[in-house]
């Protein structure tokens, strides 16, 4: 809806408070009702920006935990990959451990009987180098095996912590997705009742008017996913629409793109309302999809592809990334990774 008919409409109210309201002529200032009304608009843009920047901040923090979340749990299968290891090599050590006993209980004081009731020199050394080898080797294993059960010990106990830590992480970050589905949406539904309140449906909100290129400026007036219909025009294809200036350029490349392959670029999606961007939101885990108000599908400038273009190094997408700029659309740096969406191109404005 331009500011001429949010204004129209605001007038319309003050006639008929002029005849219905006794006293209500002498507070009638024409001069200040457009004033008003850009008040009005700029009061409702402002209010939706910070329900978008307060969802985005509780976003954020959620998937930060989130991340902490997945470290934590990968440090828990690690740490129960050690303690496995460990007890292995208990296990290992047990039979050799189990023998020594017996030697030693069998022949504690060997070295010195050897001593008194050997009948030659000879065989007392061997009998007094035998007693030190498995007394080194007593020592050594004892050492390791001392070791081994610290380890074990303090592995288990790691674990345990981490389980423990983790389970309760995992329930809170329920509440806290419950909680950012429950704030995305209840901001949502204000700012379209305010629309409602101001006696516009939404369906008359975005009324279609003809599709005029200079109009695509006065969406800069309106918030993220609230743009009216006369700044938007339809696309080739179903009822997607874009931003007027966005749109003409985006068709003027699909003529090109038609040339090339004989076929229009495919569409799955365009410009998003407020009411369509929060049921993808909710719809993904948090992180996947733009908070409500951020979206450049917001404001008319960004569109999903198909037929071909949605995989990365086929003929039609490397057709679009090369050609695409000489229409003002680009495919931007973060898609290509982070997160890694190919068919997703956006419209460069001033």
């Amino acid at each position: 809806m331009s500011r001429a008919r949010l204004a129209f409409g605001v007038c319309m109210v003050l006639v008929f408070a002029l005849f219905l309201i006794p006293g209500a002529q002498t507070a009638f200032d024409p001069a200040g009702d457009a004033a008003y009304a850009d008040n009005d608009l700029k009061s409702l843009k402002d209010r939706a920006e910070k329900s978008k920047d307060e969802l985005e901040k509780a976003t954020k923090a959620y998937t930060k935990r989130e991340k902490a979340l997945e470290n934590a749990q990968d440090d828990l299968v690690k740490t129960l990959h050690k303690l496995q290891q460990t007890e292995l090599k208990l296990s290992d050590m047990r039979e050799p451990l189990a023998k020594l006993a017996v030697t030693m209980y069998k022949q504690p004081d060997v070295g010195a009987a050897s001593l008194v009731t050997s009948g030659s020199i000879t065989s007392d050394l061997q009998a007094e180098s035998h007693v030190l080898k498995l007394s080194e080797n007593q020592e050594a294993l004892l050492e390791e095996a001392n070791g081994l059960k610290r380890q074990q010990q303090g592995y288990t106990t790691k674990a345990q912590d981490l389980q423990s830590s983790t389970q309760l992480e995992k329930v809170e970050l329920k509440d806290d997705l419950d909680k950012l589905k429950k704030q995305s949406k209840t901001s949502t539904d204000k700012l379209l009742k305010e629309l409602k309140d101001r006696g516009l449906s939404v369906e008359a909100y975005e009324a279609g008017v003809e599709c005029d290129p200079d109009k695509g400026a006065a969406a800069a007036d309106y918030p993220n996913g609230l743009l009216p219909q006369d700044a938007l025009c339809k696309l080739h294809e179903g009822d997607h629409k874009l931003r007027a200036d966005a749109a003409i350029d985006f068709l003027k490349m699909n003529e090109a793109y038609n040339e090339e392959f004989g076929t229009d670029i495919c569409l799955t999606s365009s410009y998003r309302d407020l009411a369509n961007q929060q049921r993808v939101y909710s719809e993904q885990p948090p992180g996947n999809a733009a908070v409500p108000g951020t979206s450049n599908h917001g404001l008319g400038q960004a569109v999903d592809l198909c037929g071909g273009v949605q995989n990365e190094g086929t003929p039609q997408f490397n057709w679009l990334e090369a050609n695409s700029t000489e229409f003002g659309w680009f495919h931007p740096q973060w898609a290509y990774s982070s997160p890694y969406e190919p068919w997703h191109w956006e419209y460069k404005t001033e």
